[in-house]
């Protein structure tokens, strides 16, 4: 069985480590050890035409993306590439991540050459334009060509099965690096004295994230002198817009940026906090909040949609989003509760739901029902004629 993953990001070839779509490079490695896969990312702004080869054990090809150039000069080329690449290639299935831009390609791509695509929906509805009566219709236009529509949440299939009542959305979480495969880097990170705790969010987006109620928080618990640390695991273009804003709250003795982390050293920092923060606007999942589960961590997060959605009562505080004052409440009631948490209980939910292996096997399924489908299809077809 051959799979084409189609992502809509991914880390540039001139970066040494992949950063931007960790995720899909993880999901991709564990599904490689199933079947036949390959991965194409259609939209390096670094390259100028068609590169592929083997890149950290996975073959992956590239195509570039023009900044100088309009988006129909980009989906006619990409169409082309991704042509080259199926006659090359020749996959049983394409498997699009995200609606627009890369599940536009696929879809006609898939349709002229006759390889089924099934798509998974990554984007927040937030992000999606869903009031644009033209991005409305390509976003339907490629779910109803995709023989399966794969949500990553319970909230984001709830809210596209609102938007899109005639189109069957399925659930299959992110998939998530079991703990117990990574090593501990055996540095001590935690702070003695005080509560500590967590947040893994990069700084992609100035705002997403919720940094801007989040340290602002830290700044009042401090005033009230709780003692609590706050662990910061994330790089990104706004890392240094919010150390400086630490500096301006005088907080710097109780937060400690760790930019960019490598997986080992996420959960090594998690592993010796008390409890975690998700402090999303919006979110269509939440790998960090899985992370901190399969870690059996209590969370407190805020109702972004997609990240609160895969919590239980017995794993989290649920509080308001945009709200430094419903921060500082809900991070002084799990100061207060955070011992009351069943870690067991927590980290086996989130091994059953969201452990990479189990995701995988789900993926695995979904791919031979559809090859199996689309047997029948073909056999079916030649019947009738």
């Amino acid at each position: 069985m051959k799979i084409l993953m189609v992502v809509s990001w991914f880390t540039s070839k001139s970066k040494e480590k992949i950063s931007v779509g960790i995720f899909h490079y993880e999901q991709t490695m564990a599904i490689k050890q199933h079947c036949d896969i390959r991965l194409y990312w259609p939209l390096d702004t670094e390259i100028d035409g068609l590169e592929k080869g083997v890149e950290n054990s996975i073959y992956i090809y590239r195509s570039p993306l023009k900044r100088n150039k309009s988006k129909w000069y980009w989906i006619c080329s990409s169409i082309k590439y991704l042509e080259e690449i199926c006659r090359e290639y020749k996959p049983d299935i394409i498997h699009a991540n995200v609606a627009i831009p890369a599940g536009v390609i696929c879809v006609i791509v898939g349709k002229k050459l006759g390889i089924p695509v099934v798509h998974t929906e990554h984007a927040p509805i937030e992000e999606m334009h869903i009031n644009n009566p033209v991005r409305r219709i390509i976003r339907g236009y490629v779910y109803k060509n995709c023989v399966k529509n794969i949500c990553v949440s319970d909230d984001s299939k709830k809210r596209l099965g609102a938007i899109y009542p005639n189109i069957n959305f399925d659930i299959i979480y992110n998939g998530v690096i079991n703990p117990e495969n990574c090593k501990d880097d055996n540095v001590r990170y935690a702070k003695d004295g005080v509560v500590n705790c967590c947040i893994i969010a990069a700084f992609y987006h100035e705002f997403i994230k919720g940094y801007q109620f989040l340290l602002p928080a830290m700044s009042e618990l401090k005033k009230r002198n709780i003692k609590v640390h706050l662990h910061i695991c994330g790089g990104g273009e706004y890392e240094e817009t919010y150390i400086r804003l630490a500096k301006e709250l005088k907080i710097e003795d109780v937060c400690t940026f760790y930019g960019q982390c490598s997986r080992n050293k996420v959960y090594s920092i998690a592993k010796q906090c008390d409890f975690n923060i998700s402090a999303s606007l919006y979110e269509c999942s939440g790998v960090s909040v899985q992370e901190a589960m399969l870690l059996g961590k209590p969370l407190v997060v805020t109702k972004s949609g997609g990240a609160n959605s895969l919590c239980r009562e017995f794993t989290a505080i649920e509080i308001e989003k945009n709200s430094i004052d419903a921060l500082v409440n809900g991070m002084i009631q799990m100061i207060n509760e955070y011992m009351s948490f069943d870690a067991n209980k927590i980290s086996q939910y989130a091994l059953r739901n969201f452990e990479m292996s189990s995701v995988t096997d789900q993926h695995i399924k979904m791919y031979h029902l559809v090859l199996q489908e689309s047997h029948q299809e073909v056999r079916g077809k030649s019947v009738s004629r």
